[in-house]
């Protein structure tokens, strides 16, 4: 387990010792003005966790702020995860993606109501993440029926290996499963734009293995004179990465082969795909697969292009 807890109990406080234990900080959206919202979300470096309202909230607070405009605004910051409150089904979901961006933050599920107790088994296999609010659940059933749909929703999230956040007094304890993750790609001359998508793979599971398409089928793809680098290196190259925990051959573009090898939990391939290869493997084995948002600025292809017009 790694701690999550409360940005203004750690630096608000003062309290540099505990705040170098802490993995992720928690910024509850309400209780911050968006000019602090945005010095926190800039100058935390730690992994952070952004509670974002759905509903107006009846207990005392700093500012009241627009639930769409909020994940516009967290989708430009290096945000682990978003907790939306009062999640009573799925719907949410696709859309606090779309306003995220398709970017690497993972979206919380924070369950409040007796509605969101219900619709439980959907809601998990959907968000990538789930929190029980047992204080405002009990608001509407009772202390006694809150504690025991709290532990009925955690051992349902241990029996589908969820990852979910569980409240020790002020701590939040984030409880993580072994997850493998499997991206493929060239990483012809690899570039900045490489780098940030398997980081950001690695970042939703603990195992990340990485297929290196081989020379032929990248030539069918993209030009004779493609790839600049034969596949013995882009191997060694990529497997010298630190987010990288191992590297395996893939002779096509299709993974299907090398997915029915490693079963992955997780395939990441970047949104500029239309159309992925191994998404129907992938959801029909019960993984899922996941978009990072695609890194502009940076190209194989245009390097390539600007090396030759610079020959000539």
């Amino acid at each position: 387990m790694t701690l999550m807890v409360s940005y203004n109990i750690v630096c608000k406080k003062k309290s540099p010792k505990f705040y170098e234990n802490v993995e992720i900080i928690r910024l509850n959206s309400p209780w911050y003005s968006k000019k602090e919202l945005v010095d926190v979300l800039t100058n935390i470096e730690k992994p952070k966790f952004v509670d974002i309202n759905i509903k107006t909230r009846t207990k005392a607070k700093v500012a009241d702020h627009n639930y769409k405009e909020l994940l516009k605004l967290v989708s430009k910051y290096n945000v682990e995860w978003v907790g939306i409150s009062n999640i009573e089904n799925t719907k949410t979901y696709d859309e606090a993606r779309k306003l995220l961006g398709n970017n690497t933050t993972k979206i919380c599920a924070k369950i409040e109501t007796l509605k969101g107790c219900k619709a439980i088994n959907s809601i998990i296999k959907t968000f990538d993440g789930i929190m029980v609010d047992v204080e405002d659940l009990a608001f509407e059933i009772g202390w006694g029926q809150a504690s025991k749909e709290k532990d009925r929703i955690y051992d349902l999230c241990n029996a589908k290996n969820k990852e979910h956040f569980r409240l020790t007094g002020v701590i939040f304890e984030h409880v993580k499963f072994n997850k493998t993750v499997y991206t493929y790609g060239a990483f012809d001359l690899l570039h900045p734009g490489h780098i940030r998508m398997l980081e950001s793979a690695k970042s939703f599971g603990d195992k990340l293995i990485v297929g290196i398409v081989g020379d032929n089928a990248i030539r069918k793809l993209k030009g004779k004179d493609r790839p600049i680098q034969n596949e013995k290196d882009r191997l060694r190259i990529v497997a010298s990465l630190k987010c990288v925990d191992e590297v395996m051959p893939q002779k096509e573009y299709d993974p299907v082969p090398n997915l029915e090898k490693v079963k992955p939990d997780i395939l990441v391939k970047g949104d500029d795909w239309d159309y992925i290869p191994g998404q129907e493997w992938i959801e029909k084995h019960g993984g899922k697969l996941i978009k990072p948002g695609y890194s502009s600025g940076w190209s194989t292809s245009e390097t390539v292009k600007k090396i030759k017009d610079e020959k000539r």
